[in-house]
């Protein structure tokens, strides 16, 4: 395997763990830090798990 496709598999490794932990978020109707704009802003959780399926 090569060194390009190791970061390939943990950069999508990355993705589904943060998609896992913004479902288990939104379940407990929490919300997430985020940032935007140069400081940390929470959102819904649902919210942004709407955005992500979106994508």
């Amino acid at each position: 395997m090569k060194k390009e496709s190791y970061s390939k598999l943990a950069l999508n490794a990355m993705h589904r763990a943060s998609k896992n932990a913004l479902e288990k978020a939104a379940n407990m109707d929490l919300k997430i830090p985020e940032w935007k704009d140069g400081k940390i802003i929470f959102v819904d959780a649902k919210e942004k798990l709407k955005e992500l399926s979106y994508s």
